[in-house]
């Protein structure tokens, strides 16, 4: 039931919801300093507020017995200054009124209404809860309208009954969610959010916009830019941020809620550096403490259920970790050749585990690593790409017990930042050619002058030969002055053989695995055997992680000058000698 008095005026930007009781009487009320009379709280409280803070209408919650007694005083007090509406409601003395109480208070709230005062000075003690729980019901799920103020006249007999403020209140359980979303999620927008409503200044815009910068890279997985921003709210916010909770909002427990700000702040901070200048990440320094650091925040991430984020940043620390191993970590970041040498160290460790002929070479250590590098690759593999391949991520028994599989190794070993060999093969550190050798062997012959001159004898050569030209090898070995050992590498057909090459490929690796450097001449002999060339060239780099340098020889003589002395040295060319320019192809 509604009842309005004779105000035209249907707009509502402002609305006091308020609770009249029964029996009312004459009080005095002060606020702010000043002073007014009335018979019901609402009419003192209305002549109290600032004119700029005084509502466009009231809308009073009472019961038949209340409004009966107390809404006809209410509206004379307020006749003519302001709109009253009249909301009845049963006494709520049952369980099942009570949803039935919220609904019709809720539904009572205008739809145009920006900004809502309370007063619950009257009614009955439950009603106090019931009216606390709407405002904040509709200012939680209705964003538009904002709480402007909340009253307790706290009456007295004899003296001056003061207005309580329970603002305050009233706003922290939305401080409460803002700090229960960081703790749960590691999103610290909804605290950005409440400093920007309706704030003026620079200080709550640039706290805002500082917590909105942690939320980016939490949630983006970026470990550096999270322990800066971490790093600037702790340093240069978290004072500035209590004394606004204290001294503006006068929100209850602030030293309270900024503690636990804090708890979850500090272990993804940064420590020790106090000014990020521009190019600040390419002289940050990796070691130990930063990779217990982001091993925080990779159980930060699988903790909260961020799983695809968790795998994605584990996958760039075990990265960072070998980085660390091997002792280059002034360029940690640069993909090339850091970054990327250190991911395809750790892919060659995933294909020996996985290679049948040459997975007794690993120590266990080693082969455990294999393992998790190749679980944890291709589970990050289904998240990065959303999911779009037959494996099923969620609800999936085989893609749980793999990830079960990966926390526990990571609990247990790597995040324990354990001291793991990472040479491969029994004889690391060779230098290994390989090239074809056709009709004109002179193109082996040079293969090893060029080879001898730029990076010294090698340990091994790769023969890529066909039956016409196996037994001539070693003469060409010996004219180039070159004694170590030669494993042959048989196309039975040098012009058909495709298959064999897929062949030569696979058992090149035994010969090339821990190999310090792989030297390949693509020219000389067939089409095929030029594509064995490549083959192994991009198979040592790709699956060993092996640095490769590929080249060519040109012979400019006549075919018949390189056939009546083929020991002369041709010109080279190189194509690449670096880590990072050979083909996937």
């Amino acid at each position: 039931m509604s009842d309005a008095n004779s105000k035209s005026d249907d707009t509502c930007a402002h609305l006091l919801l308020t609770v009249l009781g029964t029996k009312p009487k004459p009080a005095r009320y002060s606020l702010g300093g000043r002073e007014a009379e009335g018979q019901v709280a609402p009419v003192a409280l209305f002549d109290l507020l600032p004119e700029s803070d005084r509502p466009d209408r009231v809308l009073a919650i009472c019961t038949p017995e209340a409004e009966k007694e107390s809404g006809e005083v209410l509206k004379e007090g307020l006749d003519g200054r302001c709109q009253v509406e009249l909301i009845r409601v049963s006494a709520g003395c049952l369980q099942e009124e009570i949803d039935e109480f919220m609904k019709e208070v809720v539904e009572a709230i205008p739809p145009e209404t920006e900004t809502i005062t309370v007063d619950i000075t009257h009614g009955f003690r439950h009603f106090v809860f019931l009216i606390y729980s709407a405002v904040l019901f509709i200012t939680t799920l209705r964003p538009d309208v904002r709480l402007r103020g909340a009253y307790y006249g706290l009456l007295s007999q004899d003296d001056v009954s003061p207005f309580l403020d329970l603002h305050p209140l009233l706003k922290l359980p939305r401080w409460l969610h803002a700090i229960s979303t960081l703790t749960d999620t590691g999103s610290a927008r909804p605290m950005a959010e409440i400093l920007r409503d309706g704030q003026v200044g620079q200080l709550p815009r640039r706290i805002a916009d500082a917590l909105d910068r942690f939320s980016d890279a939490y949630l983006s997985g970026l470990p550096l830019e999270l322990g800066r921003y971490a790093s600037d709210i702790r340093e240069l916010h978290l004072k500035q941020l209590h004394s606004m909770l204290t001294r503006k909002h006068r929100l209850p427990l602030a030293e309270e809620l900024i503690r636990k700000i804090e708890e979850e702040l500090r272990p993804l901070a940064i420590e020790g550096v106090t000014k990020f200048g521009d190019g600040w990440k390419g002289r940050f320094p990796l070691g130990e403490g930063e990779l217990e650091r982001e091993a925080r925040l990779v159980d930060n991430l699988l903790d909260r259920g961020h799983v695809g984020m968790a795998l994605h940043l584990m996958r760039e620390w075990v990265v960072s970790w070998v980085i660390c191993q091997k002792g280059d970590n002034d360029r940690w970041l640069d993909h090339d050749p850091v970054r990327g040498t250190a991911n395809r160290l750790l892919g060659a460790l995933k294909a020996v585990r996985y290679d049948k002929d040459l997975r007794d070479i690993l120590t266990e250590e080693q082969s455990d690593l294999g393992k998790f590098w190749h679980c944890l690759t291709e589970l990050r593999n289904g998240y990065a790409h959303n999911g779009m391949r037959p494996q099923v991520l969620i609800g999936n028994k085989a893609a749980e017990a793999n990830l079960d599989w990966i926390r526990s190794y990571w609990n247990e070993t790597l995040k324990r930042l354990p001291s793991i060999p990472l040479a491969l093969g029994k004889s690391p550190g060779r230098l290994i050619l390989v090239s074809p050798i056709g009709k004109s062997v002179g193109v082996l012959f040079s293969a090893f002058k060029a080879c001898m001159k730029c990076f010294g004898e090698p340990s091994l050569c790769l023969a890529i030969c066909s039956p016409a030209t196996v037994a001539r090898i070693r003469e060409v070995a010996d004219q180039a002055g070159y004694q170590g050992e030669i494993e042959e590498m048989l196309l039975e057909n040098p012009h058909r053989d495709v298959d064999g090459i897929e062949r030569l490929k696979n058992e090149s690796r035994k010969h090339l695995l821990g190999a310090e450097r792989v030297v390949v001449n693509v020219t000389g002999g067939t089409t095929l055997m030029g594509l064995a060339a490549e083959a192994v060239a991009a198979n040592a780099f790709h699956r060993l992680a092996i640095p490769v340098c590929r080249f060519g020889l040109i012979d400019r003589r006549s075919p018949d000058e390189q056939k009546d002395d083929p020991y002369q040295e041709g010109e080279t060319f190189w194509i690449d000698c670096s880590e990072n320019r050979i083909s996937e192809d």
